[in-house]
């Protein structure tokens, strides 16, 4: 399990301001984690993410320990969530393909072609906190740069347009990067199944069996009614799930 000195320093600030000894409790469970007594540490990380920490690192470890107790569900909802707040480290990444190459159902996820892979990795390359600074930061430079050009010389002003062109087509592909991001965030829910099995039914409380998914499988949420859940496969298929027996990414 990897720490750095940055971490460590938001969990001294994040201990300071919330009243909580969230560095004791992390070096707590590495300690026992180190030492082979993983309820332990697995008791320990779950006091960091109960005081409402989301932290990256925090789940990844959380996730190592949930596998080491052979809970492949809990644990690949730890990494699935440590990837959705640091979608580029390639630790958390390399897990969560070997808990997939691990569980019982492996549904591929559909393949990108060459373009959108590049454009998928440019997607995730930054986080959407730091894209909106980017975007005030491109916005600001294009009204520098036309408020200049009335000013400036002809020579100069053509330079000052084809300088906001080019940071206006920056703007726009990551203001549709954001938009997606947005969206996915609001719209749309993932989730992992933490129990041996399920059934998905034809309709919430139904007696018919449409397929059987096992611990660690994904789904995402299409639409929630009560204590019920319409998930959905990478592959389409879809069916009625209790909400008890899944985990919120």
């Amino acid at each position: 399990m990897k720490t750095n000195s940055l971490f460590l320093f938001t969990l001294l600030c994040l201990s300071a301001a919330r009243g909580a000894p969230v560095e004791h409790w992390f070096e707590q469970a590495n300690r026992a984690y180190a030492d082979g007594r993983f309820d332990s540490a697995a008791a320990y990380y779950e006091r960091i993410i109960e005081s409402g920490m989301e932290n990256a690192a925090v789940l990844y470890n959380y996730g190592n320990v949930l596998y080491r107790l052979k809970k492949m569900g809990p644990a690949r909802l730890a990494y699935e969530q440590a990837s959705r707040l640091n979608p580029n480290d390639p630790d958390i990444a390399a897990n969560i393909r070997f808990i997939q190459s691990n569980i019982v159902d492996r549904v591929s996820e559909p393949e990108r072609g060459f373009l959108d892979t590049v454009l998928w990795k440019l997607h995730i390359l930054v986080p959407l906190k730091q894209q909106l600074w980017i975007a005030l930061a491109l916005l600001s430079i294009i009204s520098f740069c036309i408020g200049w050009s009335f000013f400036a010389s002809r020579n100069l002003r053509l330079w000052l347009v084809y300088l906001s062109i080019l940071f206006g087509l920056l703007l726009s592909f990551l203001g549709g990067s954001i938009g997606v991001k947005i969206y996915e965030s609001e719209k749309i829910a993932y989730a992992i199944v933490v129990v041996p099995s399920i059934d998905a039914k034809n309709e919430p409380e139904g007696s018919t069996v449409l397929f059987t998914a096992h611990e660690g499988t994904k789904f995402r949420i299409r639409k929630t009614m009560n204590d019920w859940a319409l998930v959905s496969l990478p592959n389409g298929v879809s069916g009625w799930v209790e909400r008890k027996v899944l985990g919120t990414i």
